[in-house]
């Protein structure tokens, strides 16, 4: 009898972990795809500006690089050889673009030079190389987001052809742009790729996805449009309580430590903490999935979670 009533709850206790599991797992696959379809709303904007931080981090081609040794040469600011002058330009653009200041490269040449000579320090993607690694994750954000957001496996979004795609507007032909790539911009290469791959063989597939993206274009322009004229910039009133959770999130993903649950059991009630939560709940996913795709999107994640932190903390009104 004591066997038979062991078993029996052992049974019911394996009915209802089960049941935990089925949960969690849904609660998992439910915040997975809120997170999707916030990035898919925000994807056009996310997409220019993925594009054009490419530029942070380049560096001057060899032709920009001998133009500008040879203007400092003759406006009398170097007197050495290229491939010292070109250590000195490997050290000035290793300094952030946001940081660079005209007074970091004045240090390494022999004077100060002019506002004029500086300026042609400023690099596009036609006089710029950009980092290889960096463009490849583009690509495969973009084709993951694409296939989730919009549900497709069509060949427009491959990775061969969004990598050909970025490789024309980072290596810009003489009549095409050259930095400050919108969307529209990334659109007509798209377009121009595909053509040249497969002519009209997927025009159907293809359209469907770009007017889908446009649609959301056009819904984020309406929305940073209403807040440029009504001029207020969105603030959250924070508790203390609330502020110091969201300093222990941002100090410990920022250390690799465990991530604190909110404080409140019945949990966060404003949108931005709520958001905030969610994507905590993701970043735990990925810790602990083995799944490849999760696995690449780990570090975004991390790196979302410290920009909505410093956000709040810097928005919030104390």
């Amino acid at each position: 009898m004591r066997t038979g009533i062991g078993c029996f709850f052992r049974g019911e206790s394996s009915i209802i972990s089960t049941k935990k599991g089925n949960q969690n797992l849904c609660q998992r696959r439910a915040i997975l795809w809120s997170m999707i379809k916030e990035l898919w709303h925000s994807f056009p904007r996310l997409l220019e500006q993925k594009i054009n931080a490419l530029l942070e981090e380049a560096e001057p081609t060899p032709a920009k690089a001998f133009q500008l040794y040879k203007t400092c040469q003759h406006e009398g600011l170097w007197n050495e050889s290229f491939e010292k002058f070109s250590d000195r330009l490997e050290s000035f653009f290793a300094i952030a673009r946001s940081e660079r200041r005209k007074s970091h490269m004045d240090q390494l040449l022999n004077r100060p030079m002019s506002m004029a000579v500086y300026e042609g320090f400023h690099l596009n993607f036609r006089s710029g190389l950009v980092n290889s690694h960096s463009v490849m994750n583009i690509v495969s954000w973009a084709h993951n987001l694409m296939r989730l957001g919009h549900k497709t496996d069509s060949a427009v979004i491959s990775t061969d052809v969004l990598s050909r795609t970025l490789h024309y507007i980072t290596h810009p032909p003489f009549f095409e742009k050259a930095e400050n790539i919108d969307f529209d911009d990334f659109c007509a290469a798209w377009r121009k790729t595909v053509f040249s791959l497969f002519g009209k063989k997927h025009d159907a597939e293809f359209n469907a996805i770009v007017n889908e993206l446009r649609w959301l274009n056009t819904q984020l322009k309406s929305e940073e449009q209403a807040i440029k004229k009504t001029g207020i910039v969105p603030t959250i009133y924070l508790t203390q309580t609330e502020i110091d959770w969201t300093e222990a999130v941002e100090k410990a993903v920022s250390l690799n430590r465990e991530i604190p649950k909110f404080p409140l059991s019945r949990g966060p009630e404003k949108q931005r903490l709520i958001d905030l939560v969610r994507t905590i709940s993701l970043y735990k996913i990925v810790q602990t999935s083995q799944h490849p795709e999760f696995r690449e999107q780990r570090d975004k994640i991390r790196a979302t979670i410290l920009d909505r932190c410093a956000s709040l903390l810097r928005e919030c009104a104390r």
